[in-house]
């Protein structure tokens, strides 16, 4: 294997020095993607998930959801909290607070790699702006895609409590209202973000020059897409999906996987938690999406709704310099708190 790896490598390092612009403009357009997309749809639902997290007023303020969820499912009440915030939050979001729980002491590493098999979705936000209005220019088949992917992880739950118990211990429900729990919510969501978007600009790298070699075009060939692969590498490459008749339940099944760049994101947050679970999960989770969202394929299929130009191009950098200037003020907190915690 390490041979096979090597071979690899070496055979990107020379396409890397034979085709560097290729290269050079898929990572430019990664960079804008995370600026215009992946920034403004999972930061302040990251940074809003871990603050109620650690404040511990995600116990009262989603407890209308969570209270009927831990009848039906018969888990406590604060991981259905877990599983609502990372069902909203974004994909990181599960990973990180079972991580907190873990290093808490609270929860064992073993029932927190079973928790991560249900608490992994994509948030409300992103689906709806990039799966929804991106491929289907509707906001109604975003929300059905969400929908599709919320039910199969509910569903995935109720798999997993099926396994046995969860054990959580319990803890004092102190409130922590503290300026320091806010920063360090917003430095940890900055952490996030960071991963986030450099394994996206690896990953842009990556696929572009499988593009080149042709793995795509093996692609098209068996499903009737090249756009599939990246989207299972990356998924943010969604946004290439056409709106075909089958186009609903395939979005909602690469949403539910959530792509392999996703899943390396998930392993570098989720320190110490077993993925073994997690990663086959992600098949019958993306299979139960797919079979909930199949019912809507006809309402949004290709003949009832206008196509994207698929020569659309993003504005260029200097009309973004609200975002822009969102990453510095991010990087500062983050290299703020990384000194504080150094201090």
């Amino acid at each position: 294997m390490k041979y096979l790896i090597s071979i690899v490598l070496a055979v990107f390092a020379v396409f890397l020095i034979a085709e560097p612009k290729v290269v050079s403009e898929a990572v430019g357009g990664a960079v804008m993607d995370c600026l215009n997309v992946i920034v403004p749809s999972l930061f302040a639902f990251t940074a809003l998930s871990i603050y109620l997290q650690k404040s511990g007023l995600y116990r009262v303020a989603l407890r209308p959801l969570t209270f009927p969820m831990s009848k039906l499912l018969r888990m406590d009440e604060e991981l259905c909290a877990v599983f609502v915030l990372a069902n909203i939050g974004g994909y990181p979001v599960g990973a990180r607070l079972l991580s907190e729980l873990v290093a808490e002491g609270r929860l064992s590493a073993k029932d927190a790699g079973r928790m991560l098999c249900c608490c992994f979705g994509s948030g409300p936000s992103f689906v709806v702006g990039i799966a929804g209005m991106c491929v289907f220019q509707s906001i109604g088949a975003g929300l059905v895609l969400f929908a599709a992917c919320f039910f199969s992880s509910l569903l995935v739950a109720a798999a997993v409590r099926a396994g046995g118990e969860i054990k959580l211990t319990s803890s004092d429900e102190r409130f922590d209202l503290s300026a320091d729990a806010f920063l360090s919510s917003v430095t940890g969501s900055a952490r996030v973000m960071f991963t986030v978007c450099v394994m996206i600009v690896g990953f842009s790298a990556i696929t572009a020059i499988l593009r080149q070699v042709g793995v795509f075009m093996l692609f098209e060939k068996l499903f009737g897409s090249a756009e599939i692969f990246p989207a299972m590498m990356e998924v943010t490459r969604i946004n290439g999906v056409l709106p075909t008749r089958y186009a609903m339940p395939l979005c909602a099944a690469l949403l539910s996987f959530g792509g392999v760049c996703v899943h390396l994101q998930i392993k570098s947050l989720a320190k110490g938690i077993p993925l073994g679970r997690f990663f086959v999960s992600r098949a019958g989770g993306a299979a139960l999406s797919a079979l909930i969202a199949m019912p809507f394929s006809r309402e949004f299929a290709a003949a009832e709704i206008p196509v994207m130009a698929p020569n659309a191009v993003s504005e260029p950098f200097s009309k973004n310099a609200v975002l822009s200037l969102c990453v510095l003020i991010m990087c500062a907190i983050l290299l703020a708190g990384t000194r504080k915690s150094k201090t």
